[in-house]
C-alpha cells in the first residue's frame, strides 16, 4: 500500500448525523472494511481554530487561532509544509481560509481561487468563499485534477453541511440531505481513490447544535465522528474516543511522515502492527 492519502474533512458533520445518514460508510464499518471512532472537538469548536489544530496537532491557546476572524498563516508547522519538506505533492480542495492559514493572507478571489505553485505548500488548489458551493461540483473537481496529476495527499473540504445546519439547524429535512447527499458523493468517489492507491480518511471539524450553532461546549457542537478507510487499519466500530489532537499524527503516520515535535502521541492502536 502507498502512503497516499485522501482527507475529506464534512465541515459541520454532527457525530450522531454520521451514524444516521452516512450509511456507506458505516456499511463498510459493519462488513469490516473501514474502521470508526467518535470524536470529541477541541474547544471552541468553531472552523478555523480547528482547522489549525487538524493540521498542526497543537491546542488552540497555543496555535493562536483563537477564532474566525483572525486571518493570517499559521506560525506552526503543519503537514502541507512537512510534505513540502520531504518532495510529497498536495492537491487542496478547500474553503478560502485553508488559503489564508497555508498559503496567503488576506484571500483575494480575484486571484486566489486558483492556486498551482510547486514552490509553496500546497502544489495545486481550488478556495471556494461561499458556503452555497455546491459539494457535487467539489467532488467531480477533485476527481477530474486527480485524474492529471499524482498527488501524495489530497485535502477535499465539503460546506453544504455546515451552512445547511446553520440556515436550518440540525433537526431540519436540509441539514439531513446535506449528509445525504455527501454519502451518495463519497459511495461514487471512494471506491475509485481506493483503486487508484489511496487510503481514505472521512472526518469533520466540529458538531452542530439544533439552533444551529457551533463554537461551545455541548456534545452536539463538539462530537464528530472520524473514518479509517485502509486495508490495513483495524476495521470495525471502535469505542476509543479521539480528539482532534489525534488527527495530525494519524495522517502523519498514514503518509509516512515523522509527527512534529508539538503532535501528541498517537494513544490509539489504528493499525495492527503485528
Amino acid at each position: 500500500m502507498q502512503n497516499k492519502v485522501v482527507y475529506v474533512l464534512l465541515d459541520g458533520l454532527q457525530g450522531s448525523y454520521a451514524k444516521e445518514h452516512l450509511g456507506y460508510l458505516e456499511h463498510l464499518c459493519e462488513k469490516q472494511k473501514a474502521a470508526k471512532y467518535e470524536v470529541l472537538g477541541e474547544l471552541p469548536s468553531s472552523s478555523r481554530p480547528m482547522y489549525e489544530t487538524i493540521f498542526t496537532g497543537v491546542p488552540v491557546y497555543e496555535h493562536g487561532i483563537t477564532n474566525n476572524s483572525i486571518c493570517r498563516l499559521s506560525d506552526q508547522q503543519h503537514l502541507f509544509q512537512m510534505l513540502k519538506e520531504t518532495g510529497r505533492r498536495s492537491l487542496a480542495l478547500a474553503y478560502y481560509w485553508i488559503s489564508e492559514l497555508y498559503l496567503s493572507a488576506p484571500f483575494d478571489p480575484m486571484k486566489d481561487v486558483w492556486h498551482a505553485d510547486e514552490a509553496s505548500a500546497i502544489q495545486k488548489g481550488f478556495f471556494y468563499y461561499e458556503d452555497q458551493f455546491p459539494d457535487n461540483h467539489l467532488y467531480s473537481l477533485a476527481s477530474a485534477l486527480m485524474c492529471r496529476e499524482d498527488y501524495d495527499f489530497v485535502f477535499i473540504h465539503p460546506m453544504n453541511i455546515d451552512d445547511a445546519g446553520h440556515r436550518f439547524g440540525t433537526g431540519s429535512r436540509q441539514y439531513g440531505d446535506a449528509v445525504m447527499q455527501n454519502d451518495k458523493l463519497l459511495s461514487t468517489y471512494l471506491p475509485q481513490w481506493i483503486k487508484a492507491g489511496y487510503r481514505v480518511v472521512v472526518g469533520a471539524d466540529h458538531g452542530m447544535s439544533t439552533g444551529g450553532y457551533h463554537g461551545g461546549n455541548s456534545e452536539e457542537q463538539r462530537k464528530t465522528a472520524l473514518y479509517i478507510v485502509d486495508e490495513t487499519a483495524v476495521p470495525g466500530f471502535h469505542s476509543e474516543m479521539l480528539t482532534t489532537l489525534d488527527v495530525a499524527p494519524l495522517l502523519c503516520h498514514m503518509l509516512g511522515l515523522r509527527p512534529s515535535a508539538k503532535m501528541k502521541t498517537l494513544g490509539v492502536a489504528f493499525y495492527d502492527e503485528g
